[in-house]
């Protein structure tokens, strides 16, 4: 333990702080199940990533649209019973409209026509 004499009292916690730093920052760059792309099999009929899609729409759209599309807020419209094609959904979803908030800063259009895709299931 010859090696790590000089390392206790403050030093060591410093030591030690350094160290668990360095493995989080290499987990930072490390790819997850999110930046992984998803299989073929995954896309949908329009070509889009529907596993994504779907962990975005639960992200960003639910707490006003609902799960299953039906409102949460009184201001959210109703997805179950929308009539908007999906390049109006893309248009709305990426500049907003009214209350709605515009996405297209913080989501790549490939996510936001996966999601525009992905409300078709909430129709009735």
């Amino acid at each position: 333990m010859r090696h790590f004499e000089g390392l206790t009292g403050p030093k060591g916690l410093v030591f030690l702080g350094a160290v668990c730093l360095v493995f989080l920052l290499a987990q930072c760059g490390s790819s997850s199940d999110e930046d992984t792309p998803h299989p073929a099999k995954d896309m949908g009929e329009m070509g889009v990533d529907l596993a994504n899609a779907s962990r975005q729409y639960v992200l960003k759209c639910s707490v006003c649209h609902g799960e299953d599309g039906a409102p949460v807020l009184a201001s959210a419209p109703d997805l179950q019973t929308s009539t908007l094609s999906v390049e109006e959904r893309v248009a709305i979803i990426a500049y907003g409209k009214g209350t709605m908030p515009p996405h297209r800063d913080i989501l790549d259009m490939a996510t936001i026509r996966g999601i525009a895709v992905y409300i078709e299931k909430f129709r009735n």
